[in-house]
């Protein structure tokens, strides 16, 4: 399994380690309550570096994108981080993505770390047949970069601490007050760019800190030294489920376009594009519910709506805020849109859940 530079550093904390998307990474280190908690009520910091990063660059780059993406990129403020889709001819998604514009002919695309070499491929595909392929350039600058993400709603100041400890000449303190939510800023290191959004993937304020490899360690530990949380994968599972975020794989696939995931938003059908021709005909929806008792709802458990079963469970788990069970399910568009509950069959016995939105939780 591949490492991030911290796998010892997370050894040193005792952290249950996993296999994800292979990767071996941090499920744990005090408990997935414990973890989601301190994010919620005060500030945690995961080290997310498996997460790829494939630069887009050259005078043609901007309109590559606006080709490859589901959203247009050349129009948008060149300070706000972008999610889209990349899609395939039919809609099915390859894959969901930050886009972070860094000059007018330079772009960062910030892809799921199960996906980075399906993606690069897949953008070098679409590349291939790309009228003014000769102005753009792909390149997979993953094995460059860490990535740390700090959240929570008291993580700029051991964000400003730790960044000007490792960095005490770049004026980091009053640049990060100045970065307003769903921003990056970037900023030139003589190995690559140091690059900081203000978005998160918990619903909770937050920073994400890219930066070359060699500062990653030290970085890491700036900021427990500040006294934030180390947090791992469970947490940030459960957290992305209560802010109502879907999850590749999950909640979008090859099989299931963003229109079906109800993610029309980050979609302009209005353009020619890459998957422009995705099916306005719902196949599925998703829908999203939580428990009215104890019961914990799972992946692919069942879920029926008077007496016949119509779907199973997306992304499914105990929140650890609500203090009870939540979950996306992907059921048939027949389901009536006043329906108010359907049943999940846990442990061979149906228990009712509420029909509800998201986020699950209030921010």
């Amino acid at each position: 399994m591949k490492q991030t530079l911290l796998y010892e550093s997370h050894q040193k904390l005792n952290a249950k380690m996993v296999d994800f998307a292979g990767w071996n990474m941090p499920l744990q280190y005090t408990g997935i309550k414990d973890e989601t908690l301190a994010v919620r009520k005060d500030v945690g910091v995961f080290d997310v570096s498996h997460m790829g990063e494939i630069f887009v660059s050259g005078k043609d780059a901007a309109e590559f994108l606006d080709y490859i993406l589901s959203r247009k990129i050349s129009d948008k403020n060149p300070a706000l981080t972008n999610y889209a889709f990349l899609c395939y001819e039919d809609g099915g998604v390859v894959d969901d993505l930050m886009v972070y514009q860094l000059n007018p002919e330079l772009f960062m695309l910030v892809v799921n770390a199960a996906n980075t070499e399906k993606d690069f491929a897949y953008i070098q595909e679409v590349l291939a047949d790309f009228p003014k392929k000769s102005g753009v350039l792909v390149e997979d600058r993953s094995d460059i970069y860490g990535l740390l993400a700090v959240q929570g709603k008291d993580s700029l100041e051991p964000v400003q601490d730790a960044l000007a400890n490792v960095f005490p000449d770049l004026g980091l303190v009053s640049k990060l007050e100045e970065l307003k939510r769903f921003r990056q800023m970037h900023l030139p290191l003589e190995e690559a760019l140091l690059i900081i959004s203000r978005t998160g993937y918990t619903g909770e304020d937050g920073y994400e800190i890219y930066i070359p490899q060699k500062y990653v360690v030290s970085l890491w530990d700036s900021i427990l030294e500040s006294g934030v949380k180390p947090c791992g994968l469970g947490a940030r599972d459960a957290l992305r489920l209560e802010a109502g975020l879907v999850l590749y794989g999950n909640e979008i696939s090859e099989q299931i376009n963003p229109i079906e995931a109800g993610l029309t938003k980050f979609v302009d059908l209005n353009r020619n594009f890459v998957g422009s021709k995705m099916s306005e005909t719902y196949r599925y929806k998703i829908i999203a519910i939580k428990a009215t008792d104890r019961s914990i709802p799972r992946e692919n458990y069942k879920v029926f709506y008077q007496g016949e079963q119509i779907g199973k469970i997306t992304s499914g788990s105990f929140s650890p805020t609500l203090n009870k069970g939540i979950a996306f399910a992907l059921v048939s568009p027949e389901l009536p849109d006043d329906a108010k509950t359907v049943q999940i069959e846990v442990r061979r016995k149906q228990a009712d859940f509420l029909i509800t939105e998201t986020p699950f939780i209030q921010f």
